[in-house]
C-alpha cells in the first residue's frame, strides 16, 4: 500500500505544482495595470520636460531622486507623483514640505488633471497627460 501511495505522489506533486503556476501566472495576467500614458511635468521657470515614464517618480533636491530640482527651496524628497489606478496623484514626501495644486495646499494628497499647476518650493510644474487609448 505504500508504495502504491509512493508512486501516485511521484507524479501527482508535479502535476500539482504545475496547476498551481498556471492558476497564479492567469490571475497576474487578468489584473491589467493603469496606463501611463504621455505624462510629463513641464517647468514652467524654463521649460525643461520631465517625462513620468515609471509609476512612482520622486522629486526633489537630492541626487537620488527620479527628477532632480536644484533649487535651494525644495527639500531633499519633497514630493511623488504616482500613477494609480484612480489616476495620477502627487503627494508630498514629507509632512514639512509644502506641494502646492493650482495655489491650493494639499494635506496628504491631490489627483491630477492635464493642465495642472503643482508648486514645489518655488518652483511651479505643469502635469501634462494624454492617455493612450
Amino acid at each position: 500500500m505504500l508504495e502504491f501511495v509512493l508512486q501516485i505522489s511521484r507524479y501527482a506533486l508535479p502535476s500539482l505544482t504545475v496547476i498551481i503556476l498556471i492558476l497564479c501566472f492567469s490571475a497576474l495576467l487578468k489584473r491589467r495595470m493603469p496606463s501611463l500614458g504621455n505624462a510629463v511635468l513641464v517647468s514652467l521657470a524654463n521649460g525643461d520636460a520631465f517625462p513620468l515614464s515609471s509609476r512612482e517618480t520622486s522629486l526633489g533636491r537630492h541626487k537620488n531622486c527620479d527628477i532632480v530640482l536644484n533649487y535651494p527651496t525644495v527639500s531633499r524628497q519633497h514630493a511623488v507623483v504616482v500613477c494609480s489606478k484612480k489616476g495620477w496623484y502627487v503627494a508630498s514626501a514629507k509632512n514639512s514640505a509644502d506641494v502646492l495644486v493650482n495655489g491650493q495646499k494639499i494635506e496628504k494628497k491631490a489627483f491630477l488633471n492635464s493642465g495642472d499647476k503643482i508648486t514645489i518650493g518655488s518652483i511651479v510644474l505643469v502635469f501634462r497627460n494624454e492617455q493612450v487609448r
